[in-house]
């Protein structure tokens, strides 16, 4: 009888270690998956996807590809899993003054590719302080005492820097809107194109058309709608009118042609009056009126 107690009790012993156990096969597994992950993750951060060789791609007259690998900060050797992109995109483009934009892209398991888009002058920006060249995207990229006519001018912005590489920014935001949506207007094309943009007064932006028309478009709201407007009436006129261009409320635009404005006509004014006894007095006084010509 005893042999037989000492069976059975060891029967109940190894059912009960067994049970435990399948208790805890669910955490073991799980501490074992944590403890591969963490050493996989690692060997990737430290011994695989270290970079060899670094792509220059896209076209830069200004810079060699050498040049550009150097402002990127990166080097071989550099571990793809932990480079930040956007931080190598922005060390580009703080450091390198003739690119407009940077994209980073990586290969694995040890390429790194930099695309540059290079920056070519777009606008003239003028101020008492002189002619800021800027890009189409607003990098500034010239400081000079003179404009270059070949590109737009841009009156009234006040930059907040004039540092070059640096990006366009006014101490009035709106004005920043301004400029990317006319910037924008122009780099997707118009059939007249904008020579001159005057934002000074912001409430009463006025720009150059073909270099012969002034729009007077009154403030921001609905830019493109009123360049789109401007450029209807346009092709409504002859290539040779030079005139002025404004709008009047918010669906209709008025022309006057400028030999017509300038045509002004003084006309003699007779008025009345007394003297202190009484008598009639005549004085002769000019009024000067000029005459529009109105196109809606």
């Amino acid at each position: 009888m005893q042999d037989v107690e000492k069976t059975e009790i060891q029967r109940d012993t190894s059912a009960r270690r067994r049970r435990c156990r399948n208790r805890m096969q669910p955490l073991y597994s799980l501490v074992v998956f944590v403890l591969v992950i963490g050493v996989g993750v690692a060997l990737c951060m430290t011994v695989f996807f270290n970079i060899q060789t670094i792509q220059i791609a896209g076209e830069s007259a200004e810079y060699t590809v050498e040049e550009i690998a150097q402002a990127s900060g990166v080097h071989t050797g550099d571990n793809l899993m932990r480079l930040d992109c956007a931080e190598v995109e922005q060390n580009v483009l703080d450091r390198l003054v003739f690119v407009d934009s940077v994209r980073v892209e990586k290969e694995f398991p040890d390429v790194l590719v930099i695309t540059v888009t290079p920056s070519e002058p777009a606008y003239n920006l003028v101020d008492d302080s002189g002619t800021l060249q800027v890009s189409a995207a607003g990098k500034i990229l010239k400081s000079s005492p003179e404009t270059d006519a070949s590109f737009p001018t841009i009156i009234g912005f006040d930059p907040m820097t004039r540092e070059l590489g640096k990006t366009l920014a006014s101490n009035d935001s709106q004005k920043d809107e301004i400029f990317e949506t006319l910037s924008e207007l122009m780099t997707k094309g118009l059939e007249y194109l904008i020579t001159e943009i005057d934002m000074t007064d912001k409430y009463d932006i006025v720009l150059t058309l073909d270099g012969r028309i002034e729009f007077s478009l009154g403030n921001w709201s609905e830019l493109s709608y009123k360049v789109a407007m401007a450029e209807t009436v346009l092709s409504e006129l002859s290539s040779d009118k030079v005139g002025y261009l404004m709008m009047v409320g918010d669906h209709q635009c008025s022309y006057r042609d400028k030999d017509t404005v300038d045509q002004q006509t003084a006309t003699p004014v007779v008025t009345t009056q007394t003297d202190e006894n009484g008598n009639l007095v005549e004085a002769e006084t000019t009024e000067t009126t000029a005459v529009a010509e109105t196109v809606e």
